[in-house]
């Protein structure tokens, strides 16, 4: 145990010895790609990013990029169609709110005949149900 303890205490002192007689002025290439964080040395994301590539090959990262892309097509497209739906749904409230309002919309009304047998199921009538 207590030869750990002194590897230990020489080892700092090693180090400190190093750290004062540091040149201020030193640098390597390295720094370009590192940034601290909280008191860490890290790499950039750039720089992880190009060892990514290095590792995995140029091919695979053509064939993700592409993977990502579809999927973002994918969302897109089912938002989309989402939307359509929900548009769909309401299109008899959107007609509704345009005769209250008395403003016209930029694309045509849509028109929805309904049959009732009296006028008075006709006035009583709800587009809402």
């Amino acid at each position: 145990r207590a030869k750990d303890y002194h590897r230990k205490e020489d080892r700092i002192q090693s180090m400190r010895r190093k750290a004062s007689m540091r040149n201020p002025d030193e640098f390597y290439f390295g720094m370009h790609k590192t940034q601290v964080q909280d008191g860490v040395h890290r790499k950039t994301e750039a720089a992880r990013q190009e060892l990514l590539q290095d590792e995995i090959g140029p091919d695979a990262v053509k064939i993700m990029k592409h993977q990502d892309l579809n999927y973002v097509r994918m969302q897109r497209q089912r938002d989309s169609k989402k939307i359509e739906k929900m548009k769909a749904s309401l299109h008899l409230l959107g007609a509704q709110n345009e005769e209250e309002e008395g403003t016209k919309a930029l694309s045509q009304k849509k028109k929805h005949t309904i049959f009732v047998s009296t006028k008075e199921d006709a006035e009583q009538f709800d587009v809402a149900e």
